[in-house]
């Protein structure tokens, strides 16, 4: 229990030190032999990645220390960043604090869209991403023990690596630079699978598409359930993105019943007044053949003309009125072009963005693969003997349960995650004689297992005793 509480208050200690963003950046290690550096790599690489535990098989849900980004379509003063407070609230403008925590980013989507539907925005389109994950701890016996920004795909050997591998500060060696290797390659694979989905998806936008005809990308050394969640999360951006066009375009189409029935009122009228108009000048006629037999007064004569020339003013300005309302009607058609325009120009400039760091990828990525295996051909001469791996404890907070995983190297991390490398108390005083001959049972069947090339699959203890993991 003291063990547990120790472990729980690093944690919070640590969750303090992420709202004032005080990283500690990870250091560069000079050239030495690694002993533990190559039991790791070697037992990875042993590892199927796809039947380890991955951190996407279930929507992830946004936690404290999180960064998200908002965007609201067509509202820029409403989109941005921010950061989930220990309350677990978001601070969005206007709309004040949303709560944002153990939600989905669909959950949370949906949250903010119903705010700002109070008086604020009407049937928004909200888009949801995490900006910035909340960090990792790894501690215990690594070289550099600390608080590491969180990567997509990140697992215990990445994150071993970044703490500059197993051992203590005075073993420096190869093995930091090799998982660094590891994990750039690691990233750059799924950056590309993240990139070919976009790419899907600006291309059926681009062809007004009614679906995203995705490439196969089961021959991507990715985590299959990561794939899936990359795509996802471009079908959601394809559906807000052509929502929001739709319903701009509607509210500009909505306006031409309007226009088109004043058109008609101002013919109908005009055509009226072409009417008082010929029955004006037929009295017109008349009235002058009386003028000639001296039977008409010519003030009765003035207003019969001057209401001449009220008509006659009466159908010009009609005709003007029916004209601007025409007008409208040409202009309502122009702004509907230019807006599919605007979307089309936009999914261009993405397009050209996401094939240029596509063509980049084929330059790094193989790049950074080998250098990676020159890395561990050389590891792989340089020691010549392997010795017993370090137990390796993944903590993990589920709401208010916290969950202890036996992990493997090849095990996935998720955001806040605390990875513990061997032990961190001191080690314990002398047992008595049958304790110690059952411990050093223990031990040995735990060397047995790490032993084997098989990966076995990672255990839950919950520490709490709220319920075991299943």
């Amino acid at each position: 229990m003291r063990h547990s509480r120790s472990l729980k208050g690093a944690h919070n200690a640590m969750f303090s030190i992420i709202v004032k963003r005080e990283y500690r950046p990870a250091r560069r290690y000079s050239p030495a032999a690694g002993v533990w550096a190559l039991t790791i790599f070697l037992h990875a690489w042993a590892i199927d990645p796809v039947a380890a535990q991955s951190t996407a098989s279930q929507a992830y849900q946004i936690g404290v220390g999180d960064k998200v980004g908002v965007v609201v379509i067509g509202q820029p003063d409403l989109s941005g960043e921010a950061t989930v407070d220990q309350g677990g609230n978001l601070r969005l403008p206007v709309v004040g604090d949303i709560h944002a925590a153990n939600l989905t980013l669909s959950e949370l989507e949906k949250s903010i869209g119903q705010s700002l539907e109070q008086g604020y925005v009407r049937r928004p389109a909200v888009s949801v991403k995490i900006a910035e994950f909340r960090p990792i701890y790894v501690l215990g016996t690594v070289r550099t023990p600390g608080l590491y920004p969180f990567q997509q795909g990140q697992s215990v050997l990445a994150a071993i690596a970044r703490a500059g591998g197993i051992g203590g500060p005075e073993q420096s060696g190869m093995g930091g630079d090799l998982f660094q290797l590891d994990e750039r390659v690691r990233v750059l694979e799924v950056s590309r699978a993240a990139l070919l989905a976009k790419q899907a998806r600006l291309i059926a936008q681009q062809n007004s598409a009614d679906r995203i005809d995705f490439p196969d990308m089961s021959t991507l050394a990715v985590d299959p359930a990561r794939i899936t969640q990359i795509r996802e999360g471009e079908e959601r951006v394809f559906v807000a993105e052509r929502q929001a066009e739709q319903q701009e375009t509607e509210a500009l189409r909505k306006q031409f019943p309007r226009l088109e029935t004043e058109i008609a009122s101002l013919k109908q009228q005009g055509e009226f007044e072409r009417r008082q108009r010929d029955l004006n000048q037929q009295l017109i006629a008349d009235y002058e053949q009386l003028a000639k037999s001296g039977l008409a007064r010519k003030p009765t004569y003035i207003e019969i003309k001057r209401e001449e020339a009220r008509i006659e003013e009466s159908i010009e300005r009609l005709k003007s009125e029916s004209l601007k309302s025409e007008l409208a009607v040409g202009d309502l058609h122009f702004r509907i072009a230019e807006l599919h325009n605007i979307y089309q120009r936009r999914v261009m400039t993405e397009l050209r963005e996401t094939d240029r760091s596509l063509l980049e990828l084929t330059v790094t990525l193989p790049s950074a693969q080998r250098a990676r295996a020159a890395r561990a051909q050389q590891m792989g001469v340089i020691t010549g003997e392997q010795r017993q791996q370090p137990a390796i404890t993944v903590i993990r907070v589920k709401g208010a349960t916290t969950v202890k995983y036996d992990a493997g190297v090849d095990f996935l991390l998720q955001p806040g995650d605390v990875v513990q490398v061997g032990s961190l108390l001191p080690p314990a005083p002398d047992q008595p004689q049958k304790q110690v001959g059952i411990s050093r049972e223990k031990k040995a069947e735990s060397r047995t297992a790490l032993g084997t090339g098989d990966a076995a699959p990672p255990r839950g203890t919950v520490v709490g005793a709220v319920q075991p993991l299943e």
